[in-house]
């Protein structure tokens, strides 16, 4: 009697979870307008999170710390690249988003690993010794990671835009980039302190370890916050198609393909040199992470301001102006950047580290955008796959030509006219005459 109601006190708790799983992860029905205003809610705490735990894990922090593990400028600028190589996934996770009625545990699942693995790195200094083994691992974790990430982007993507209304949607982006934005500031200004403090007194590696284990802390914290979004009911299509057809239809689409060339030819632009923007500012100019921490938060304060104009702008004209407009601007910090040395850094930093923020989040939200309007309901996530990962895997390729350029002209010191030049400062100026070029090129294509 005793395993007949252990038995059955079993099945019944299994049947519980079950129920609540599917619940949670296997929607298939229409959401009622007050369930997408809580997901819409929840999506812009979610934004958040994941900014704030990614702020934590890339750019300046993360130089720091390869820099601390005795990385090279060059691997720096690489790993700072990782994300966009692992994007390459996205040429085919559509093939398996696509065929899936309910696609949000798949999501969750992945969003987890991501975000999880940036801050198990923190953990191979103290269980692994020699620097180059040390550098070799973080390499494999952090490109495993963004692979990850890669391969669930096109359907989170296509899964946040599905909850953003359809009216108004640049007004709700801006709102939601808003929010992230302060929470960026306030966070990565509170570790830049941090960071600062334990660098003075010698034991930096302190200081990592606590932005790390917050890192983890988050990405816990976000599955169970991502979980309770609902997902809409999916637009399905029980049509038969191989992989070769997810990756040649947009590609074969004459109108979506100009935006593949543009996003392409951009995207190997910027990687060019991007990536040593954080290196240059810890490294090449000295700054502290305190200096670089504040001009981001005010970068995200200003930035406020600017992306409810780019919302407004958006709704009043049309996502293609808007990428136009903030394409030309993200042009001219890159110049700006050829401008900066030991002498104009304190002046021009934060000038232009504020300014391409604000076009940075304008020209993002205007590319997705225009991808969405422009590409099928049905097959979306391939259109939004491919798309990113052709610009991605040829931005890599730009990428590691800016390391082979920055080494090559390691040694190069111009002075003209006083005004002191060194290889990073190259790098930048090909850069905005690379961008020059794309927009130049985009005038024929007509989306």
């Amino acid at each position: 009697m005793k395993a007949l109601c252990f038995i059955y006190k079993r099945s019944f708790m299994y049947s519980q979870l079950r129920n609540k799983l599917s619940s949670i992860y296997f929607n298939s029905s229409d959401l009622s307008e007050q369930q997408y205003k809580d997901s819409q809610r929840k999506l812009i705490l979610s934004g958040a999170s994941t900014n704030i735990l990614y702020a934590l894990t890339t750019g300046s922090f993360l130089a720091g710390f390869l820099s601390y593990l005795g990385a090279s400028n060059e691997f720096c600028a690489i790993m700072g690249s990782v994300p966009q190589l692992g994007c390459i996934l996205q040429m085919f996770s559509p093939y398996v988003f696509e065929k899936l009625h309910n696609r949000k545990l798949l999501i969750c699942i992945c969003c987890f690993i991501f975000r999880f693995s940036l801050g198990t790195v923190i953990f191979i200094p103290f269980i692994i010794k020699g620097t180059t083994a040390q550098l070799i691992v973080i390499a494999v974790i952090e490109t495993m990671g963004f692979l990850v990430a890669g391969f669930v982007t096109p359907g989170y993507n296509n899964w946040n835009l599905s909850i953003a209304p359809v009216k108004n949607r640049g007004r709700y982006l801006a709102l939601k980039d808003i929010i992230s934005m302060l929470s960026v500031a306030l966070v990565t200004l509170g570790i830049g302190r941090l960071l600062d403090y334990h660098k003075s007194n010698g034991n930096i590696l302190h200081g990592f370890t606590v932005m790390f284990i917050l890192a983890l802390i988050l990405s816990v914290l976000d599955f169970f916050l991502t979980s309770s979004i609902r997902e809409p009911k999916v637009d399905y299509s029980d049509q038969k198609f191989t992989l070769r057809q997810v990756i040649l239809v947009p590609l074969q689409d004459e109108s979506f393909r100009p935006i593949i060339l543009f996003l392409s030819m951009w995207s190997f632009a910027v990687q060019f040199s991007v990536n040593f923007i954080p290196v240059y500012m810890v490294d090449g100019l000295g700054l502290s992470y305190s200096f670089i921490s504040i001009v981001a938060m005010i970068g995200n304060v200003i930035g406020i301001a600017a992306t409810l104009f780019w919302g407004h702008l958006a709704d009043k004209t049309t996502w293609s102006f808007l990428l136009r407009m903030s394409g030309g601007m993200i042009a001219v910090c890159y110049l700006g950047w050829f401008f900066v040395n030991l002498s104009t850094a304190v002046v021009l930093v934060p000038i232009l580290q504020v300014l391409l923020g604000c076009c940075n989040g304008a020209f993002t939200m205007a590319s997705i955008n225009l991808q969405f309007t422009v590409s099928p309901k049905v097959g979306r996530t391939a259109y939004l796959g491919v798309t990113s990962a052709v610009s991605c895997v040829i931005s890599f390729g730009g990428t590691l030509l800016g390391s082979f350029f920055s080494k090559l002209l390691h040694n190069t010191k111009l002075n003209i006219g006083g005004f002191a030049i060194g290889n990073i400062q190259i790098l930048f100026l090909i850069t905005f005459v690379t961008l020059v070029m794309s927009l130049t090129a985009k005038r024929k294509y007509n989306f």
